[in-house]
């Protein structure tokens, strides 16, 4: 496994593991979209500052460890090597951001949900 494919299946274990494959496909979409807009390798796009937030305030290994023996670890690495070779299909109509539904973010006030999975929502930005 590579370093790249690790953080990406990292980030979508870390932001989705309860949503099932489809959840964490949604957040694989946005991690491919926002590679190829922002013109940067997935690893970038997941450990840019506060875009993430299971990056946020830094991850021990013990909790890499634990989520990597996560029953969902097997779909994340999946998808994350779909990511990596850009191969992940849209899921979400060409979603760069999103949240749950727990949340409402400052950048999501008068944005059009592009696709719902479950307990997030996409948005086109």
């Amino acid at each position: 496994m590579t370093a790249e494919i690790l953080v990406i299946a990292l980030t979508l274990l870390g932001e989705a593991r309860g949503e099932g494959f489809e959840g964490m496909a949604g957040v694989a979409s946005v991690i491919q979209t926002r590679a190829i807009e922002r013109k940067q390798t997935p690893t970038q796009v997941c450990l840019a500052p506060k875009q993430f937030s299971f990056w946020n305030g830094g991850v021990s290994e013990a909790q890499k460890q634990k989520l990597l023996a996560n029953p969902q670890a097997k779909n994340a690495l999946h998808l994350a090597k779909l990511v990596a070779q850009k191969k992940i299909p849209d899921v979400v109509n060409g979603a760069n951001h999103y949240h749950t539904f727990q949340v409402s973010p400052k950048w999501s006030k008068g944005e059009q949900v592009v696709a719902t999975i479950r307990n997030h929502k996409f948005y086109r930005l």
